[in-house]
């Protein structure tokens, strides 16, 4: 071959070879799509620490629209899990018994009367997610066990810092 030639591929074999490689990747055959797999354990667990996530979150919420004064105190402990809800999210993989990309969220909680007893309720909530978190990491691959840990641990810096 012609050294001074440029070999650029055709539009049709880039096209043909990633069709190849998505194929290969995904399980897909002239014939149809694999089966999706079935739930293992991490898709489970990754399955209630979300729905965990998405209850804080809706506690959160509850709490700061019937007590808008603790906003100063709580609205960056609300961000932090909706961070968590986005990264675990990222790490679900489809094909769960649920049916869908990613599980549905808690119903909305509601607030207790009183800040005092919101912020009891809340860290209560936190202490209980962290104590779960902790569980869970037994369970995890060890990249999983490392976020888990880390949202645990905030988890318990949360409920500290409302002590």
């Amino acid at each position: 071959m012609d050294a001074s030639r440029s070999v650029t591929p055709t539009r049709r074999a880039v096209l043909g070879g990633s069709a190849a490689v998505l194929a290969a990747a995904t399980g897909c055959t002239s014939v149809g799509q694999a089966e999706a797999p079935a739930a293992g354990p991490e898709v489970t667990l990754l399955d209630g620490v979300i729905q965990n996530e998405a209850g804080l979150i809706a506690l959160y919420d509850a709490v700061l629209a019937a007590h808008p004064g603790l906003a100063g105190r709580l609205k960056t402990m609300r961000d932090h899990h909706v961070q968590h809800l986005a990264v675990l999210k990222r790490h679900y993989v489809p094909g769960s018994t649920t049916g869908t990309a990613t599980p549905a969220p808690k119903p909305a909680a509601t607030a207790p009367e009183g800040e005092t007893r919101s912020v009891t309720a809340i860290r209560s909530a936190e202490r209980k997610a962290a104590t779960a978190r902790a569980d869970e990491v037994r369970r995890a691959s060890p990249g999983l066990s490392q976020l888990l840990a880390a949202i645990g641990a905030c988890e318990a810096g949360h409920a500290q810092e409302l002590a």
